[in-house]
């Protein structure tokens, strides 16, 4: 048990120590403007490797893509007409069911519908009689649910309803009494549980859509909803659909406000963009924009790429916090040939931002650019060699050295204890034999155990800890990391086979006094079996902790757990890339 808690405080540790990392990782973003560069994707992704490969924590493409959707706006979700082929014939398919009582095969069918309807919620929602549709499905579940006798879940369901279709009934004729009444008991309750939205926009004028309903133009105050998740939309060009902000609604008043002209220029599939529809737009946004994007996500700086003439890329580092937003800090000018950058100039550009000067590289030998008046020239001594080397930040690496000799010193002054604590065992032991009754031998015996414990808690921790900050950068988990994993798995059964294996405790307490040579041996022996099953389990913890590192940095692509649930069971997996 003690072990058990102890491997939860590690794990605890190297969370935090993870997340804490987070904030600094650099996003890298292209613009352009007019026709999309296809020669940007790929120098943008060789760019990032380099800078990987200079100790930085960078946002991989697909990830960052992904943060934008979440925390921004996502594009409008699309259904072709095949799926809407697909999500009616479930609906009316559904309602035969129904009506011959066969409710457990309508759930099965209502449940994928109800699927699609929150998939693509604002698109189906947009035309008043998809939008009835979206609400009489989801009231067939409440239909099936009351049949089962499941009233709660019902109830449930009817305000899921109401959520998915703010405004609007269902279609006349088409429900059992339960069911309606039930609907109307939720829009009363709904009446007093009742949150409002205000949605402002620049310009303002613009149609504002809440899961696909046309709900006014901005500013606009939307009443009587839900607390609850929602999808919001602010369309200022007729047909032009609008970019997807998702909403958390409060119990109160909930203010949102939608950028269109910043909304209009991003671009998340297939990955993180930012096109203009001129180059002097270009030119005006595109280091707010990006800084914007890096602060909404968490980002620590930003290299904004870019192509000013067909034959250049501009590589820009703009920091979030202690820099003047609109001026880059470094920056790195490169030539393009017929498809990207050679090599040994984008390894250049890397160091180059990590250095924080400013140098043109599309001449024979490279030029040294005026850079804020020698601010960044003079920042070189904050990025010594040691990133070159593909070692953490400085600061990090430091925190994470001095934390691994914490660790280190922790645990070999925990196994070295166990030598005095044999030596106090003997001396127990030889006491109980000849009759004394002097208890500082066993007293000294429990004192020792309770210091193998906390220097080797603490050590273990300690490294744990450290593990995030001193690791170094890979694309790909290394193989020494795996091998420390594998070492860790071997030690960690050792722990609990020998701690399995040690002898049956006594049936009296060991701290006891009076007790005889048998009592005090098997004492003894169960004491020193623990003591090195738990040192061990602890020493696995920070072995087991190197390739989850490099799994969970948010530098590699993302690692989604999920807890799966089927008729027979349920399993928690993870998915992505190892």
């Amino acid at each position: 048990m003690r072990l058990t808690s102890l491997t939860f405080l590690s794990w605890s540790l190297l969370v935090s120590s993870v997340g804490a990392q987070a904030e600094s990782h650099w996003l890298v973003v292209p613009s352009h403007s007019g026709a999309p560069a296809d020669r940007m994707d790929a120098a943008v992704s060789d760019l990032r490797n380099e800078l990987v490969g200079q100790g930085i924590a960078v946002w991989s493409q697909k990830r960052a893509a992904t943060e934008v959707e979440l925390k921004v706006s996502a594009p409008s979700s699309k259904l072709d007409d095949r799926e809407v082929r697909r999500w009616r014939s479930l609906s009316d398919s559904a309602v035969n069911d129904l009506a011959e009582g066969n409710y457990e095969r309508a759930l099965n069918k209502l449940s994928s519908a109800q699927a699609m309807s929150r998939k693509a919620i604002e698109e189906l929602n947009r035309e008043p009689e998809p939008a009835r549709r979206v609400l009489d499905t989801c009231l067939y579940i409440v239909r099936a649910e009351l049949a089962t006798q499941s009233e709660s879940r019902a109830r449930a369901v009817a305000r899921e309803c109401r959520q998915l279709v703010p405004r609007g009934e269902p279609s006349p004729q088409m429900h059992p009494p339960a069911v309606t009444d039930l609907l109307n008991r939720v829009d009363a309750l709904q009446a007093t549980q009742t949150g409002e939205l205000r949605v402002e926009s620049t310009p303002s004028g613009c149609a504002a859509r809440l899961n696909g309903l046309l709900l006014g133009e901005t500013p606009v105050s939307i009443g009587d909803l839900f607390p609850g998740e929602y999808r919001l939309q602010v369309e200022c060009s007729t047909g032009a659909r609008g970019r997807v902000h998702a909403v958390t609604v409060g119990a109160g008043k909930t203010l949102h406000r939608v950028d269109q002209r910043f909304d209009e220029v991003i671009e998340t599939r297939p990955s993180l963009t930012l096109s203009y529809p001129s180059s002097s737009e270009e030119r005006e946004h595109r280091v707010l924009d990006a800084r914007r994007l890096a602060i909404e996500i968490g980002a620590g700086a930003v290299v904004l790429v870019s192509m000013p003439t067909t034959g250049t890329l501009e590589a820009e580092l703009i920091e979030i916090e202690g820099a003047d937003s609109s001026v880059p800090v470094a920056l790195a000018r490169l030539s393009v040939g017929d498809n990207r950058p050679i090599k040994s100039d984008l390894l250049a550009a890397a160091r180059t931002l990590t250095d924080r000067r400013c140098m043109d590289f599309t001449s024979p030998k490279p030029v040294a650019l005026p850079c804020r008046g020698g601010e960044a020239v003079a920042s070189v001594s904050a990025a010594p060699e040691t990133r070159r080397s593909g070692r953490r930040p400085r600061g990090q690496f430091i925190a994470g050295l001095t934390l691994v000799g914490v660790g280190v010193a922790g645990l070999a002054t925990g196994y070295a204890l166990l030598m005095p604590r044999s030596d106090a065992a003997v001396s127990w032991v030889n006491e109980i034999d000849n009759g004394g009754q002097d208890t500082s031998a066993q007293q000294k015996w429990f004192d020792l155990r309770g210091a193998i414990i906390a220097t080797g808690a603490v050590g273990s921790a300690a490294l744990v800890a450290a593990m995030p900050l001193a690791l170094p950068e890979r694309e790909k988990t290394p193989w020494w990391a795996w091998a420390s994993g594998g070492a860790g798995l071997g030690l960690a059964a050792f722990s609990i086979a020998w701690g399995v294996t040690a002898e049956a405790e006594p049936s009296i307490s060991c701290s006891a006094q009076g007790l005889d040579t048998v009592e005090v041996r098997s004492c003894v022996n169960r004491g020193q079996h623990t003591s090195v099953a738990l040192l061990t389990g602890l020493t696995a913890a920070p072995l087991l902790t190197m390739p989850l590192v490099y799994l969970f940095r948010p530098s590699r692509a993302r690692l989604e757990p999920q807890v799966v649930v089927g008729p027979s069971g349920a399993h928690v997996a993870l998915r992505g890339q190892f």
